[in-house]
């Protein structure tokens, strides 16, 4: 038996891949040209990524995830889970939505 087999190593690879990404839109959040929605474009691909390759459990966790570090690391207030704008709330509803129908749609590609 494999060692990387196993249900739980697709969970862990989705939660390392969103703690990736967190950190990579922190470093580059200096960048002029780099503004936290370009961070919830990774978090897109981190989650097509995990669809792809992992299947719908990790990436819907993946999903969940990103929309949750997006939401304390890049929105104002920052280090909260409280989102002080409707264009925030609007741009976290609409990054969780297009990540799931990511998630629920890559199985039917494979």
């Amino acid at each position: 038996m494999n060692k990387w087999s196993g249900a739980w190593w697709g969970y862990l690879i989705s939660l390392g891949m969103v703690l990736v990404v967190t950190v990579a839109g922190k470093l580059l959040e200096g960048l002029p040209a780099f503004t936290p929605y370009s961070t919830e474009m990774l978090y897109i691909l981190c989650v097509a990524l995990s669809a792809v390759y992992l299947g719908f459990g990790p990436s819907i966790l993946a999903s969940f995830l990103s929309v949750l570090a997006f939401d304390f690391f890049f929105t104002l207030p920052l280090l909260t889970f409280t989102v002080a704008s409707q264009q925030d709330i609007l741009s976290l509803l609409i990054l969780f939505v297009v990540t799931v129908v990511i998630s629920c749609l890559s199985p039917r590609i494979r």
